[in-house]
């Protein structure tokens, strides 16, 4: 089995070169494709889409890969930005079911605004959008996204993914359970009704986790 703990490094020739930032699955098959890995920093960093495949060996706080920090840096990007018109913006939501703006992106906004209002007709009102490059049919299971229960209940949430070999199928996912003192509970796979861009629904009712939970610890 594998165990991918959202924000342990990826170690290529025993030097950290990146952090797994989340896990990319099938929401059909529930097979991980690609992992989402950042480096580079708070001021130049990037996040780009490694290959699954790549990874030799993990320990729990670590991701080993086979490939140097220079085939990394030439991945594609997880997110790409670009500038949509206002107008445009219905459309870019059924083109790319996955964009989002972001806050301090509405800017771009105003800024045309005040430009128009000086007597400046070339811009255009408009915000930059963020796409995430997955296919239509996957989706990105980062550190701390909801788990809910099928009655409505937030249970928890996602701390460490874990996959079969070498399949790399989903096998099961560690949530963190409580709110100040946390701890973890192993979830399994076919507990697992929907995987949503913001939330795993579980199939199983906020009591039956709890029962579960109880079962674990006897």
């Amino acid at each position: 089995m594998i165990e991918i703990n959202i924000g342990a490094i990826v170690e290529s020739g025993g030097r950290e070169v990146g952090r797994v930032e989340r896990v990319v699955l099938d929401r059909d098959s529930h097979e991980a494709t690609q992992l989402v890995v950042s480096y580079g920093g708070p001021l130049h960093g990037r996040e780009v889409l490694m290959p699954i495949d790549w990874v030799v060996a993990t320990r729990h706080d670590c991701v080993q890969i086979a490939h140097p920090k220079a085939e990394l840096e030439r991945l594609p990007d997880f997110e790409q930005r670009h500038y949509v018109r206002v107008d445009e913006l219905e459309q870019e939501e059924r083109d790319h079911p996955r964009f989002k703006i972001r806050p301090a992106d509405w800017v771009n906004y105003f800024v045309p605004l005040v430009a128009n209002a000086f007597g400046d007709p070339f811009h255009t009102p408009g915000v930059l959008v963020t796409d995430q490059m997955l296919k239509p049919s996957e989706s990105a299971l980062r550190r701390g996204l909801t788990v809910e229960s099928s009655d409505g209940h937030k249970v928890g949430a996602v701390h460490e993914v874990l996959l079969s070999e070498p399949e790399h199928c989903l096998t099961g996912v560690v949530i963190d359970r409580g709110f100040l003192l946390t701890h973890p509970l192993k979830i399994p796979a076919d507990w697992i009704s929907r995987l949503e861009p913001e939330r795993i629904v579980l199939n199983r009712t906020k009591k039956q986790v709890t029962d579960w939970e109880r079962e674990q610890k006897r």
